[in-house]
């Protein structure tokens, strides 16, 4: 036993040197991704040829289940580490590419039952991108709702409005009914909810004066706070959930022509949706599907990693899982009617990453199997593993820790370990659910439109929705407390003491994820109608009074529905009062709804803008949701698990110290 202890410690301390290097060097971090490869491969041959139990029926299903887990999450690490091998180094295009000769282009926005609000941002922003040849581009407001205010608001804009009188195919339909109205060489895909940015195209279009490329795809990122974020009561710590994907994972797909589309945020070639019918249909995920069917036939993609366009992630934990269910059930129908391994012109490499990124879905029930093996365990006494600690501790230890510090190398400080393991935990039974229901049962589940711009000042939490969370966790904790008896001699335990050891580590590891995800469900108000933008901006503000008070100031932050205001010196109960902000040239009306002093003796103003033209709403779009890219300044996260932990902590003694006060 001391050999294999001293042996994990050298193991251990190689590892570590080699994590540390591979910041700094290339060649460390591909060091490291073999080393990985090798000792799971080494692991993974134990596992096959030592450890499945074949005394009873049960261990023996259960033993074969988690080896095919370890084994399906392996091959999903593989491709994964395949992607980030190397470093995406295809050269960027600009508009001077074109040289002068710019194509037409189509904006579709696609909508269905999307707010008034929410789309007017879209289509003011869409109306005010940057583009050589203004005459040359187009808005068009898909309505499959067809709605008479979205008429009229389209309308006054200045867009065009295009309804159908059928609504076959969902979004892919509303998608092709506009492809055969209108005549643009280039077509940009945008959600109602996606607010493109000034230089959307300037960063887009000039791919196309190569004739080769059939479509450019930017990343979806979000201005508002998802589930994750709010819940757990950590915006400033915690990223979306679906940054890494979007800005990491996409990329290095790109270089392997294997980029995917994902629904918004993309320009088509015309040409190249024409050739394979338009978008695709007869599958509630249209996109991923549309993506590789254009890469088939031959055309080159791209992937352009600005943030070019910003909308709204779902706001509540039940409109999350909706949303996952439907892209994970359409993940599946895409494979039983485009299996990538059987799509024409399609290279090795691409089939086998669009394959990968099915996979990923089905990966949810090998969480699950993660989660149920060591309760099954210690709970009923049925064991997925028959191996002496000395073997874990001499095959599976080197290889797990291999795996932790080569995902957290990899993932450059983007993602970690821990974090990945709480998202993976939270969706896990919701997910599982979907993609056997899908595999098994075929159902005929119709595209479900994800609600946006929820507002609730209501607290609750969602204990249906959050019923398999809690059952694991309960399970769980039984299963650690149990544990904690058997090694104190209190109760007995008909297995060898020593496989305690390994189940107690993934009872641990397990609790600590379902712990965090019982919060994630906790859902609190949400009160702003619009999201505020961070701001550093001079300007000021004038009371039209007898007084005719003129105070130089500075806008913190501000929307299109109100700003914060901050100046040096206080004001006699201002609340209330009308003023007029000037900034940039442009004068808006407004009521200070709030005043109240800072620490740093400086004052805030909260002010409710009134009655906007369209001149200023116009200003209002363009300097926050629409900023260029060159100009927005984003927001980094550390993601950092301890952090997260410390704010939800802290946050819930807080709410729950004032409901006892109340």
């Amino acid at each position: 036993m001391n050999k294999v202890l001293y042996f994990d410690l050298i193991v251990s301390i190689l590892l570590l040197i080699t994590f540390y290097l591979a910041k700094k060097r290339i060649f460390f971090k591909k060091v490291l991704i073999i080393t990985y490869i090798l000792l799971t491969l080494i692991y993974l041959g134990w596992r096959i040829l030592y450890t499945i139990p074949f005394h009873g029926i049960l261990n023996l299903v259960f033993s074969i289940l988690l080896l095919a887990a370890e084994i399906g999450g392996f091959a999903l690490a593989l491709i994964f580490y395949l992607l980030f091998l190397q470093k995406n180094t295809r050269p960027k295009h600009s508009l001077a590419n074109l040289k002068d000769q710019y194509p037409s282009v189509d904006i579709y926005i696609a909508t269905y039952n999307e707010d008034e609000t929410i789309l007017r941002r879209a289509i003011v922003a869409a109306q005010n991108l940057r583009y050589p040849e203004k005459s040359k581009l187009a808005v068009y407001v898909l309505d499959d709702g067809s709605r008479k205010n979205i008429q009229k608001l389209t309308a006054n804009l200045g867009a065009h409005y295009l309804k159908r009188e059928t609504h076959e195919h969902a979004k892919a339909g509303n998608l092709n009914n506009a492809l055969a109205q209108t005549t643009g060489d280039l077509i940009v895909t945008l959600d109602a909810d996606m607010v493109v940015r000034t230089n959307f195209l300037e960063q887009t279009i000039g791919y196309f004066a190569d004739p080769k490329f059939g479509f450019i795809q930017s990343p979806q990122t979000f201005f508002n706070h998802d589930p994750y974020q709010f819940n757990l009561f950590s915006p400033d710590n915690l990223g979306n959930d679906q940054d890494f994907f979007m800005r990491n994972i996409e990329e290095q797909k790109d270089r392997f022509n294997a980029t995917m589309y994902i629904g918004s945020n993309a320009v088509f070639r015309r040409t190249a949706l024409e050739e394979i019918g338009g978008f695709s249909t007869g599958v509630i995920t249209e996109d991923m599907a549309t993506g590789m069917l254009i890469q088939a036939k031959g055309w080159r993609s791209r992937f352009v990693n600005e943030n070019l366009a910003s909308g709204l992630a779902p706001e509540t934990f039940a409109d999350l899982i909706k949303q996952r269910d439907r892209w994970a059930r359409g993940n599946i129908q895409v494979a039983r009617k485009w299996n990538p391994l059987r799509v024409k012109g399609l290279k090795i490499i691409q089939k086998i990453i669009y394959l990968d990124g099915i996979h990923y879905w089905i990966s949810s029930i090998y969480k699950m199997i993660y989660l149920l093996a060591p309760l099954f365990f210690l709970l009923f006494g049925i064991y997925s593993l028959n191996a002496s600690l000395q073997g874990i501790l001499f095959f599976w230890f080197p290889a797990f820790l291999a795996s932790q510090l080569t995902f957290n190398t990899v993932s450059g400080g983007k993602q970690n370990v821990l974090l990945t393991n709480i998202y993976e935990t939270v969706m896990a039974p919701y997910m599982s659910a979907a993609v056997l229901s899908e595999l098994l049962l075929k159902t005929q589940k119709k595209f479900a439109v994800t609600r946006k711009g929820f507002n609730s000042k209501k607290t609750y939490y969602n204990l249906k929705l959050a019923a398999p969370i809690l059952v694991l966790l309960i399970l769980s904790l039984a299963s650690f407390i149990k544990s904690l008896l058997i090694l104190g001699s209190f109760i007995p335990f008909a297995q060898p003491l020593n496989s305690i050891y390994i189940n107690l580590f993934w009872i641990s590891y397990n609790l600590f994820a379902l712990l965090i995800a019982s919060f994630i469900p906790f859902e609190r108000p949400r009160l702003r109608k619009a999201e505020r933008f961070l701001a550093n901006k001079p300007a000021k503000i004038s009371f039209p009074s007898a007084t005719k008070l003129t105070i130089p100031g500075l806008i913190t932050d501000w929307n299109e529905l109100g700003a914060n205001f901050v100046i040096d010196h206080p004001l006699n109960n201002p609340v209330n009062a009308s003023i007029t902000l000037s900034v940039a040239g442009h004068s808006i009306q407004g009521k200070v709804l709030r005043y109240f002093s800072r620490a740093d003796k400086k004052f805030d103003l909260g002010i409710e803008f009134q009655k906007l033209s369209s001149k200023n709403y116009t200003y209002l779009i363009l300097q926050t949701y629409a900023l260029s890219s060159n100009e927005y300044i984003e927001v980094t996260h550390k993601n950092n698990v301890w952090k997260i932990i410390t704010a939800l902590t802290k946050r819930h003694y807080l709410y729950i110290r004032k409901v006892n006060d109340d």
